[in-house]
């Protein structure tokens, strides 16, 4: 998505240039959900994956920094009871591995001691389906690693994805399972999808513990999952600057993890470093990519990326996918089902769109039973809270029109609030800064791959948008207006031509 900047002549102006920004970072929202706006003409039940299964991977990382845990957490209840020794070849006992670690309650149980943290994995959480989104929470500036943001440009590797733990004897897989190949569960098709399409591994640790008597449940090591390089930031690097930064895994760790009803969330303080720096090499052919340096480090061979995972639950009920129109310009969740061959292509294109849905079917103008809320986050300057509010609110007016009253709500994130806008489910409105902007604002968001129900959305401003803005609106009354115009045209059409991701 692009801001193109109004031409605003006041501070007042440029306040409501923002409040129109706010306004554009709302435009994948304008269908509704569920219920009676989807109707039957283009809607159709959603396929169900059935994916192979991924190969078996090697052993676990190392971790090496402090936790920084939640102080409500409460002790295992089984730490001080006493236990058997484990049998040869088997691992130790659940009591002796939780020995003195705080249970931090949430979707799945977490287990903290020191510098570890365990998830305990009950029967039922094996093969269950789980949503993983992974952000970057603080970068450095420059070459498209900023904080705030989603990882990737292309999709590749990074991005949010549906995931499942398998268990192989003694080996917990953390699996992203292949949601763009479907057929319709229990049919020949969905055998052929399942032999001819693989899923992804993203981590593979060896279980910790034997089962807990009381929950049946075994621990698994965190570290092994969280604290590799799972989003690709090593590459990402390296193509930005031609430079071989790789994780350093002894200096990465847990800042903090958080459990709640409907995810759990890692924070991770990730060290990527270099041992020397390349320089270019003289004689190189013209054109030929270079070595270069970050400009916003202390010392370029090493940097400190915050990383933010969030594992959360899943629709319980998929929400019913709406068939895109070519004519019309969606944003799109795309999926080849192979359910029939009566279609010319296997290729389904689904609406990403908010599951709205009316209190009162029958009435014409209804509050939806679940609102769509953007907070507007606490990194947004004070000055221009209001104007991205009223941006937001400003959507409003255009879901009236199919039906919905205060479709949209804002919220303020407090200072001191304990939750982050990055977790799933919470949609926000944030300002990030940065050395080399590459963008005034863009919007993504993530989607449930069966539907196209929006799930996410963390609306993303940049800090010097609103410097371009008054540099916009001092060519306008530089001289004489028509070659103001002439200069403000080419200068904003070079500023502006920002990538949406």
């Amino acid at each position: 998505m692009k801001f193109v900047p109004a031409l605003v002549p006041c501070p007042a102006a440029l306040r409501s240039a923002l409040a129109v920004a706010a306004l554009m970072a709302l435009s994948g929202c304008a269908t509704p959900g569920g219920g009676a706006a989807a109707t039957a003409a283009n809607a159709r039940p959603a396929p169900v994956s059935a994916a192979a299964s991924a190969a078996v991977p090697s052993g676990q990382p190392r971790v090496a920094l402090p936790v920084a845990g939640p102080a409500s957490a409460a002790s295992s209840p089984l730490a001080s009871a006493p236990v058997p020794a484990p049998a040869p070849g088997q691992p130790p006992p659940f009591a002796v591995v939780s020995k003195d670690a705080k249970r931090i309650d949430g979707l799945v149980t977490l287990y903290q001691k020191d510098d570890k943290v365990w998830l305990e994995l009950k029967p039922a959480d094996f093969g269950k389906l789980f949503f993983l989104s992974p952000k970057i929470a603080r970068g450095i500036g420059e070459g498209r690693v900023f904080g705030g943001t989603m990882i990737g440009r292309d999709g590749a590797f990074g991005r949010a994805q549906v995931v499942e733990f398998r268990r192989l004897h003694n080996q917990v897989q953390l699996v992203a399972r292949n949601q763009q190949y479907l057929a319709e569960a229990g049919t020949p098709q969905a055998r052929a999808v399942a032999v001819g399409f693989s899923d992804s591994l993203l981590g593979s640790v060896p279980v910790a513990s034997s089962p807990n008597p009381a929950t049946k449940g075994v621990l698994i090591d965190a570290s092994g999952l969280f604290l590799g390089d799972m989003l690709g930031i090593g590459s990402v690097l390296q193509r930005a600057y031609r430079q071989g930064y790789s994780l350093d895994r002894s200096n990465t760790g847990f800042s903090s993890v958080r459990g709640q009803a409907d995810q759990v969330v890692f924070n991770v303080q990730a060290h990527f470093a270099t041992g020397s720096l390349a320089t270019p090499t003289p004689g190189a052919p013209p054109g030929a990519p270079l070595p270069s340096v970050p400009s916003t480090l202390p010392d370029a061979r090493s940097m400190f990326i915050g990383l933010y995972y969030s594992l959360a639950q899943m629709p319980a009920q998929a929400m019913r996918p709406r068939r895109a129109d070519a004519r019309v310009g969606y944003f799109t969740t795309a999926v080849n089902d192979f359910s029939t061959d009566l279609a010319t292509s296997p290729r389904q294109r689904y609406v990403n769109r908010w599951r709205l849905e009316k209190k009162d079917p029958t009435a014409e103008l209804s509050e939806p039973v679940k609102p769509i809320v953007f907070w507007v986050d606490r990194t947004v300057p004070l000055a221009y809270r209001d104007a991205v509010t009223r941006g937001i609110l400003e959507w409003n007016k255009a879901f009236e029109k199919i039906g919905f009253k205060n479709a949209v709500q804002v919220k303020q994130q407090p200072d001191d609030a304990t939750f982050d806008t990055l977790d799933v489910g919470i949609s926000s409105v944030r300002f990030i800064t940065s050395a080399d902007p590459v963008f005034d604002g863009f919007g993504p968001s993530v989607t449930d791959p069966r539907s196209g129900e929006i799930l996410d959305a963390d609306i993303v401003i940049d800090g010097n948008a609103t410097r371009t803005m008054r540099g916009l609106r001092a060519q306008i009354y530089n001289g004489d207006d028509r070659h103001s115009l002439a200069r403000l045209m080419q200068f904003g059409g070079h500023q502006h031509a920002g990538e949406s991701d």
